[in-house]
């Protein structure tokens, strides 16, 4: 009966002090989303540095063919979804950039601000294709993830 009795109180004890070990939760600012951090160590990184490159000449073509050469290497990147969203934004594709912001939102990493720029992103495509209330909607969502106490309730 004593040994019970001990063996209880310190399977207590040992519940009490777990409860104790765990890291409380902390608002801690996120740092922001990189490619790199998504795509780090794969090949298509390298390729999306050469998208940047062909964009910045001007030559959005070759852009988009090297984007779709490293979806094929990481086809789960919605960082390379979200270039090639920026790209056919940029084109005047609005559609297509919103289908691919779309997309690249249900790859996303828990990472707010982050998801908070692809519905800017969706926003602007949708208020370019004339939708004024989907862009409303979508900038809401925006500033909901960008406003941490909107996010706990």
């Amino acid at each position: 009966m004593v040994f019970l009795q001990r063996l209880v109180r310190l399977i207590l004890v040992c519940a009490v002090m777990a409860g104790c070990a765990v890291k409380p939760v902390m608002d801690e600012p996120q740092q922001p989303m990189t490619a790199s951090q998504e795509l780090g160590g794969s090949p298509a990184l390298s390729l999306l540095a050469s998208a940047e490159q062909a964009r910045q000449q001007g030559d959005s073509s070759r852009a988009e063919r090297y984007l779709e050469r490293a979806l094929n290497i990481a086809p789960d990147s919605s960082w390379l979804y979200k270039e090639l969203a920026d790209l056919r934004l940029t084109e005047g594709d609005a559609r297509g950039a919103e289908g691919f912001a779309l997309k690249a939102l249900r790859l996303a990493p828990d990472h707010p601000a982050y998801q908070a720029g692809l519905w800017e992103l969706v926003a602007t495509a949708r208020e370019r294709q004339g939708d004024a209330a989907g862009a409303k909607t979508a900038r809401e969502r925006a500033a909901t993830l960008r406003d941490p106490e909107s996010r706990k309730a």
